[in-house]
């Protein structure tokens, strides 16, 4: 599995811009599964998933790992090609299509932050004694930034997660799983 994955692709922005297939995503947990362990983690029927997940495969964005016999039936274990996908669409010319798929795509990701983020702020509440279940946030707004200055923001803020974040993505003693995210968008002017 890569570390990330640069979405460039107008079929994988397409398959990424379901919010559902971005949960199917999310619930491999960096560990191969088959259509059958993420239904029952996602509370999904089988066909569903198995579904989305063809779809995914078929763009590249999961890949089939092994096959193994089980009870006459062959099980298929999938994983997704990265860690961590980034939606970029410098490289492509900027039609109709591509910018609804790329906007699709990233209110798709935006939707997996805004549920973790309620996930969690509702653990903290039937929580609040457990320090080690905290949330931290960081919000900012109102700044005046070139789109470049964004862009430098972006690109420095995502590296430093990155390294960072790099080592961390596998369950050790004392930890706590944790979602991170940054936003950085341009607001409407009034």
């Amino acid at each position: 599995m890569r570390d990330v994955l640069v979405v460039d692709d107008l079929a994988q922005l397409k398959a990424m811009s379901s919010s559902y297939r971005i949960q199917i995503i999310h619930a491999f947990d960096s560990e191969p599964a088959t259509a059958k362990h993420i239904s029952e983690k996602l509370g999904e029927p089988h066909s569903k998933v198995n579904y989305h997940l063809k779809t995914l495969e078929k763009v590249g964005i999961i890949r089939l790992v092994c096959q193994k016999p089980k009870h006459g039936v062959i099980e298929k274990y999938y994983l997704p090609v990265a860690k961590t996908f980034i939606l970029d669409s410098k490289s492509m010319q900027a039609d109709e299509s591509l910018s609804k798929s790329i906007d699709k795509a990233t209110v798709a990701l935006f939707d997996r932050v805004s549920k973790d983020f309620y996930q969690a702020f509702e653990l903290k509440k039937s929580e609040i004694k457990n320090e080690s279940k905290g949330q931290f946030i960081n919000y900012k707004a109102d700044y005046y930034l070139t789109k470049e200055e964004a862009e430098e923001l972006n690109r420095k803020v995502s590296d430093f997660l990155n390294d960072y974040l790099e080592d961390k993505d596998q369950k050790h003693a004392g930890a706590t799983r944790y979602s991170a995210a940054t936003v950085i968008t341009p607001l409407a002017t009034s």
